[in-house]
């Protein structure tokens, strides 16, 4: 746990059609069109279009996601609302 924490937070888009984003600690929600999710750095907003996670592993905080990448937006983790439970968090009661 203590490894999670100190993991840089690296986002790469390659020509909007794949990301990789590392630090990822917990995934609110997922769609065609939006996957909103938390990292150490905060809230983030992934907008477009077709998005599919193509790898998601929170032990190790990494995720590639396919598809295309309109918009990524960061919410600053002290002025965003934490939202209640997460997808996993409900698959895996």
């Amino acid at each position: 746990m203590e490894e999670k924490m100190t993991r840089k937070h690296i986002v790469n888009i390659v020509d909007r059609e794949k990301l990789s984003i590392t630090g990822v600690t917990d995934v609110f929600s997922f769609d065609e069109s939006i996957i909103e999710l938390e990292t150490q750095e905060g809230y983030i907003e992934i907008k477009g279009e077709e998005l599919h996670i193509v790898k998601m592993n929170i032990d190790d905080g990494d995720m590639v996601v396919e598809g295309t990448v309109t918009e990524l937006i960061y919410h600053d983790s002290h002025g965003a609302v934490k939202k209640k439970g997460s997808i996993l968090s409900k698959l895996f009661k």
